[in-house]
């Protein structure tokens, strides 16, 4: 009889577990034929035809073209546009600073009394050689199709601004001008960014500015699906993500962040195309921004609290939240259970206080395996697979190779804890790898509240597992055990297994230790089914994982090449000093292609001297030089006064390249800058001071007139200054016949650039 309560829980905890990871999908296309009032990805799509048709880099002829197609609809919607056009310079990413003209796109739906207005907020730049059709041509697509929703209908309360960003990925300079300079930005009382990390995936909430409970209330009263967490923005702050959002967090205004970041493999690459969007994750965030504007559109924004809150997704897309202050009681409350259960684990003698500890140690050492493990069986598999080593974040099959490492994680787990099971009772055990989720729990509510909720609740729910554990002792498991282990393993599974999915899409396999990590302490909230399964006295278990992980491994493993669909990620820039009168090949991949590879011989190999910010070239080798002309510098002054010498000059780019380098090349300090019109104090440099890094500044959008840049800076002996342009196309006439369609240019700061630098004295 033993054998029908092991295969029930088995059967019932696989399916909660393939049932939870299954609602992280994102919802069905509404087709172009439903009601006006609705938002349709299928109509938004064809917006998405002419915005992505080319990339749109800052100052780029396909930006312009996206430029005039958005004011040309929005026209046509009855709404009237402007366009905010300025320079901006930002410190935020330190040396070289990011600096750019910029086209802001401004429209407002007037409401009937407005309070505040609200604001959809997308870019509608992308990165050079990228259509950018999910970033973020799927945001920019949702506002136009949400503005077209809302005209169908009476007009809202509120306000609703409509702010298509530019020069996001310059460094959020559109968002930064837009809330420095524009009156409009007073009149923001909630902001709702919308972004892709990605090609497709689930729409998530992951960023919320201050005061969140209130907004955060309002999305699970009026989103129909929504996917949110606190636990995002403590992971999301960690990474270094930064959006159009951060601009309106820093100014204090409420809001939302909303982005899907599946199928990364397409990021910021040339084969983010229409084709390979997810028009369900579109429908997603259009669904998001028309219930919200109509939400927000309709509420009084004045005089909102600031209080925050800690909020998770249960079952479904139900949203629970509560005030940020309950963290450190729920965390109370948590240890006087787990207090309780060692009480009746130590009077029933299945465990004392030091063996507890000992299962403490155990499981942390069963951590460190299980990462230990999957992050060198990742860093094996990019080294020797081909596909892995030329891809630069994750390889197109991801889920695949996410499957056969969480299941090898899972392996680990299992056969770990049969060894220490040799030596500890599985209630000793059991309450040794909670005891390290109190600890945590501890940590996180001192320190982290807004992931607090995901050690608190799962770690409560596990102690009714644990339950069983103490009540049945030795005895064979019975189909009452299996009921309460199920009933507590429901709660557990839709807390605790979204966290290492969500994790696996956000670092991607080369860091695919720490989901491994994530999987093996959820594993440690299920170490009572794992005894009653047989874990501690069978590799039963263990092979469980590890037999259908080798499976999902092999079929993972299986493309050992490219397609035109999912194409081969390659390096080639060419690169002209002109004050060396020398030209370069360059690339920045591990591998070379055998179409790369022809434009490095074996005997025109060099070491690697051309440098390119925010790129390591890995190899170089002598190119014809060709007849094109560096950027010009003019001097419009130049003074010396009290040891300080005063430089104004004019640099421009001959060729008409959108991006350009400046860079004081000499050890020369500088003590203040303006770059067109933008003032620099370097005494308050931030990130950059004390780095060992030139000073210097790179510009988007440069005008075909140039700008002008001055310097003041110690009057210490000659000044050398270095400028650089680029242009996104290589050289035609030094082409070595087309490229193969399956290989497309990456990265996107390089590839498939033409460098041309400069050097001046003075």
């Amino acid at each position: 009889m033993a054998r029908s309560p092991r295969l029930a829980l088995a059967l019932a905890l696989l399916a909660l577990v393939a049932l939870r990871i299954a609602q992280l999908s994102p919802p069905s296309v509404v087709p172009a034929s439903a009601p006006p009032d609705v938002f349709s990805a299928e109509r938004a799509r064809a917006h998405l035809l002419e915005i992505a048709a080319e990339p749109r880099p800052t100052g780029s002829a396909g930006h312009r073209r996206a430029r005039d197609y958005l004011l040309a609809q929005l026209s046509q919607l009855g709404v009237q546009a402007e366009v905010q056009s300025t320079s901006v310079l930002s410190r935020q990413w330190g040396l070289p600073y990011d600096a750019a003209h910029v086209e802001n796109l401004v429209a407002r739906l007037p409401g009937a009394d407005s309070t505040r207005a609200v604001a959809l907020v997308a870019h509608y730049d992308s990165v050079p050689g990228s259509p950018g059709a999910a970033d973020d041509g799927s945001g920019v697509v949702a506002l136009l199709e949400t503005l077209r929703a809302l005209k169908s209908g009476p007009p809202l309360r509120n306000d609703v601004l409509l702010l298509f960003t530019d020069a996001e990925e310059g460094g959020v300079l559109g968002g930064k001008a837009f809330m420095d300079e524009h009156p409009l930005s007073r009149e923001v009382g909630i902001a709702l960014n919308f972004d892709a990390r990605g090609a497709g995936g689930v729409v998530a909430m992951f960023e919320t500015g201050p005061g969140d409970a209130f907004p955060v209330r309002e999305l699970a009263r009026a989103a129909p699906f929504p996917i949110a967490s606190s636990l995002f923005p403590e992971v999301a702050r960690r990474l270094g993500h930064s959006t159009d959002f951060s601009v309106f967090k820093r100014a204090g205004i409420p809001g939302l962040n909303f982005a899907f970041s599946d199928d990364a493999a397409h990021y910021h690459t040339p084969s983010d195309t229409l084709s390979n969007l997810d028009l369900r994750s579109v429908q997603h965030a259009g669904d998001y921004a028309l219930s919200l504007a109509r939400r927000f559109g309709g509420l009084d924004l004045r005089h909102r609290d600031r209080e925050d809150a800690v909020y998770f997704n249960t079952w479904g897309a139900h949203v629970v939240s509560h005030p940020i202050g309950w963290a450190i009681p729920i965390a109370a409350l948590v240890a006087g259970l787990f207090a309780g259960a060692v009480l009746v684990a130590r009077r029933r003698r299945v465990a004392s206080l030091g063996r507890i500890s000992a299962g403490l140690f155990a499981f942390l050492a069963l951590l460190a395996g299980a990462a230990a493990a999957v992050g060198g069986l990742g860093w094996i598999l990019r080294r020797v697979h081909p596909v892995l080593r030329a891809m630069p974040f994750e390889p197109y099959n991801a889920p695949a190779f996410r499957l056969a490492l969480a299941l090898a994680a899972l392996a680990v787990s299992a056969a770990g804890y049969r060894l220490f099971r040799r030596r500890l009772g599985a209630c000793e055990l059991a309450l040794g790898a909670l005891l390290l989720w109190l600890l945590l729990l501890v940590g996180a509510s001192l320190f982290m509240p807004g992931a607090s909720f995901y050690f608190a609740w799962p770690l409560a729910f596990a102690l009714l597992g644990l339950a069983v554990t103490i009540r049945r002792g030795d005895a064979p498991p019975t189909l009452a055990d299996a009921a309460l282990l199920v009933a507590a393993a429901v709660p557990v599974v839709a807390l605790a297994v979204p966290g290492p999915y969500v994790l696996f899409v956000a670092v991607g396999l080369p860091m695919a230790a720490a989901p491994a990590l994530a999987v093996a302490l959820v594993f440690g909230l299920f170490l009572p089914h794992a005894e009653v399964l047989g874990g501690g006295l069978s590799r039963r278990l263990a092979l469980a994982f590890a037999l259908p992980g080798l499976a999902a491994l092999a079929v993972a493993c299986a493309p050992l090449g490219f397609t035109e669909a999912e194409p081969r990620p390659a390096s080639l820039a060419y690169a002209l000093d002109t004050a060396a009168e020398q030209a370069h090949w360059l690339s920045a991949d591990r591998d070379l292609d055998p179409w790369t590879a022809g434009y490095f011989p074996a005997e025109r190999e060099q070491s690697p001297s051309f440098a390119v910010p925010f790129v390591s070239v890995t190899r170089q080798s002598e190119a014809p030089s060709l007849a094109l002309p560096p950027p010009s510098l003019t001097v419009l002054g130049d003074a010396v006064r009290g040891g300080v010498r005063s430089l104004r000059v004019r640099v421009a780019s001959p060729r008409g390249a959108p991006w350009l380098l400046a860079e004081v090349a000499s050890p020369t300090e500088v003590i203040r800058a303006e770059v067109d019109g933008r003032r620099v104090e370097e005494s308050a440099r931030g990130a950059a001071a004390g780095r060992d890094v030139r000073w210097g500044f790179t510009y988007m959008g440069l005008p075909p007139g140039g700008i002008e840049w001055s310097l003041e800076v110690e009057d210490s002996g000659p000044l050398e200054i270095r400028l650089m342009d680029q242009t996104y196309e290589l050289p035609r006439e030094l082409a070595r016949g087309p490229r193969p369609r399956e290989i497309m240019g990456v990265p996107y700061r390089f590839a498939d650039s033409t460098f041309v630098s400069g050097s001046f004295r003075f």
